[in-house]
């Protein structure tokens, strides 16, 4: 009996054959070996030779010698980083702005209003803070018993913080250019690798992958490593700004705190008067 199959059932009856074919015929091959060649002479015939693959252990020191000439300035820049993280770290310190220790002497002197005690503590003092107020502390004005001439205070302090604060700024700013600098320093480096990887590709064609694979990896870890240096060179740019923002102004607010120190030695019910809604009345 002839089995009918439907035309559109057709493709899938021809697939369901192949397959369960398929494995009859691999294990006929297996056996049999190659086809008409007798079987004792197949064994005697010597086998292909496996490929054998070169394992060759990648080291950091390889990938740095593989980097080229780009790497030594790339070591430079790394270097310079790190010695600026150190730098910035040891100058933007707490006790470098405004020590604790001196903040309470000045409170001392500005609230009995020894405003000459003060000023020559103040210029005694190394820090960021003694050198502001031994400017800016002779610019008060006893005779105004309601401002203490506040305002050529501020005026002092803002000439003080110009001719000041672009000394730390300069040592700050090197990170941003650090961070720029290298991942151009890393493309020439790739351009560098890329040019000698076509030059050898010109003279000698595709005949030896090797050294072909060596200026390829030259362009690709000079990339990386100035990518490496640039990232923690902007993150260090702005946590050393952001740092020496916030001791600049800790710096002024204690200069404004020891005005209203002395105006309240002048004027008893001044901080009083300054809040709000009469909140410091005894009502």
């Amino acid at each position: 009996m002839i089995l009918r199959i439907r035309p559109f059932l057709r493709p899938l009856a021809v697939m369901f054959l192949v397959l369960a074919l398929a494995p009859a015929t691999a294990s006929g091959q297996g056996a049999g070996g190659i086809e008409g060649l007798d079987p004792d002479l197949e064994e005697t015939l010597p086998s292909a030779p496996e490929p054998e693959i070169a394992h060759k252990e990648v080291t950091l020191g390889g990938l740095l010698a593989a980097g080229g000439w780009a790497m030594w300035p790339l070591a430079a820049f790394s270097i310079a980083v790190l010695a600026l993280a150190l730098y910035n770290i040891s100058a933007l310190r707490t006790t470098e702005f405004c020590p604790p220790n001196l903040v309470r002497e000045l409170h001392g002197n500005m609230s009995a209003f020894q405003v000459r005690t003060a000023v020559e503590t103040a210029r005694e003092h190394p820090s960021y803070l003694g050198r502001m107020l031994g400017r800016s502390l002779p610019a008060m004005d006893p005779s105004d018993r309601e401002t203490l001439g506040r305002e050529q205070v501020h005026e002092a302090i803002n000439e003080f913080a110009e001719r000041t604060n672009g000394q730390y700024m300069l040592w700050i700013n090197y990170f941003s250019i650090l961070a720029q600098a290298s991942p151009m320093l890393g493309l020439l480096g790739t351009v560098s690798g890329m040019i000698k990887a076509f030059s050898t590709m010109g003279r000698e064609g595709m005949g030896d992958p090797t050294r072909l694979a060596g200026h390829i990896s030259e362009a690709l870890v000079t990339t990386a490593c100035g990518l490496i240096i640039a990232l923690p060179a902007l993150f260090c740019y702005f946590v050393f700004r952001n740092r020496l923002t916030r001791l600049i102004g800790r710096c002024v607010a204690i200069a404004d705190e020891l005005l209203d120190a002395s105006l309240e030695s002048l004027n008893p019910g001044f901080r009083e008067s300054r809040l709000p809604n009469g909140l410091g009345n005894d009502e």
